[in-house]
């Protein structure tokens, strides 16, 4: 009886540890399968483009995408367009646009990912000596945005302005993984984790929408302290 009971006990241990194996597997599969991971994880990127639909409605494209009609709109860029007017009210003085593509905040430094300079690399400007940072859709490109946003952070002067334009985690083909935009986006941030963070580190949040805006973005000011 005692082996039997024993025997059993060592089942389901091992139940258990298989258990938690495939659970690692499947949050962490780099981790687990480092050579077999890029493979698959490519053809769940193709599976997913293929269960994107093109289709029209009252005269109008849609991207319809696990239930959801997106709007073709969301898929040409030019996203500073549905926030300009009101960064324009906060982004004065000399500041910089970093991530800026085709679309770059008018009279501000276009920030791109080059050699020399980048998200991670701002040496021509020396601390405290921006009016403000401004940057739309960069954020979640980056895997070590904390580093990222503290650098930004340190290149403002007391007083100045942090203007932050990101995707909201409700447009589906816009996370990492997802059809639109592969594994481009690093994370999928929200206004909770950036407010947070921000808050630690010597800035004061002005306005945020905690919702999405009709690009299915959020954007979030902050000052610094």
């Amino acid at each position: 009886m005692i082996d039997t009971l024993a025997t059993h006990k060592n089942y389901f241990r091992k139940i258990i540890n298989m258990w938690s194996k495939i659970k690692k597997a499947i949050k962490e599969p780099r981790k687990v399968f480092p050579c077999v991971c890029p493979v698959i994880k490519d053809r769940l990127l193709d599976l997913r483009r293929s269960q994107v639909k093109r289709t029209e409605l009252d005269g109008k494209v849609f991207y319809k995408y696990k239930g959801v009609l997106y709007p073709e709109f969301l898929n040409k860029g030019n996203a500073i367009a549905f926030v300009l007017e009101k960064a324009k009210q906060y982004c004065k003085g000399r500041g910089i646009d970093i991530g800026a593509s085709q679309w770059p905040f008018p009279d501000a430094i276009s920030i791109h990912n080059e050699g020399h300079q980048n998200a991670y690399k701002l040496d021509a400007f020396p601390n405290s000596s921006l009016d403000y940072v401004f940057s739309s859709h960069c954020l979640e490109h980056l895997e070590k945005w904390r580093d990222a946003l503290r650098l930004w952070i340190n290149k403002i002067k007391t007083g100045g302005i942090l203007f932050l334009y990101l995707p909201h985690k409700s447009m589906k083909l816009w996370r990492p993984g997802e059809p639109w935009v592969g594994y481009e986006h690093k994370w999928a941030p929200t206004y909770k984790i950036i407010n947070r963070f921000l808050a630690d580190n010597r800035m004061s949040i002005i306005e945020f929408n905690s919702g999405k805006d009709d690009f299915y973005c959020f954007h979030i000011i902050a000052k610094k302290i």
